[in-house]
């Protein structure tokens, strides 16, 4: 809800969670518009996700049915992997990009990240055994350019772990895109 308030997503502007889970940061979306007054109608087809189990996107589907949507997608597959939201060549760009992706993932796709397709290693490339930095990444390059705001879960190791992930957080910072981090117990 933190997260939601913060990005303030408007009606009729785009909303994408890559690792959407069952959908309830796409469901509190809905409910922020509408509680500030807007018409949620307006983010009919507009509201995006992606998550790796099939039983969860399933759970998502509905729950978005169940809270009023009735135009949204949401792919089943390994955003990291293979990323469903793409045009031509390159990713879908959101106004509103967040997620509560699986903690320090192993195994995450890393051996596709060096050269990925798609250019999100944009700081470089994170060690095979924490996929952190690369959910980050992949967030940071599916905003719109200019007035795309992203707000993402991550574990406290992200600020401090060493090496490989200093110098992606390092060239993350001379990006100059991060706002705040918050720390919560």
């Amino acid at each position: 809800r933190l997260m939601i308030n913060i990005l303030d997503p408007k009606p009729g502007e785009t909303i994408y969670d890559p690792s959407c889970g069952s959908g309830g940061m796409l469901i509190e979306s809905v409910k922020h518009v509408k509680e500030s007054g807007g018409d949620p109608r307006l983010l009919f087809g507009r509201i995006y996700g992606q998550e790796k189990n099939l039983n969860t996107a399933a759970m998502a589907r509905m729950n978005l049915i169940v809270h009023g949507m009735e135009d949204f997608s949401i792919a089943t597959g390994d955003t990291l992997r293979e990323p469903e939201f793409v045009q031509r060549d390159t990713l879908m760009k959101f106004d509103c990009v967040i997620a509560n992706p699986p903690f320090s993932l192993k195994t995450w796709g890393e051996d596709l990240w060096e050269n990925d397709r798609w250019g999100r290693n944009i700081a470089g490339t994170p060690p095979s055994s924490n996929g952190d930095w690369a959910w980050l990444q992949h967030m940071i390059t599916s905003m719109s350019a200019g007035h795309g705001r992203m707000a993402v879960v991550l574990p406290l190791g992200a600020l401090f772990r060493a090496q490989s992930e200093g110098r992606i957080r390092n060239n993350v910072l001379d990006m100059d895109i991060i706002d705040t981090v918050i720390e919560l117990g």
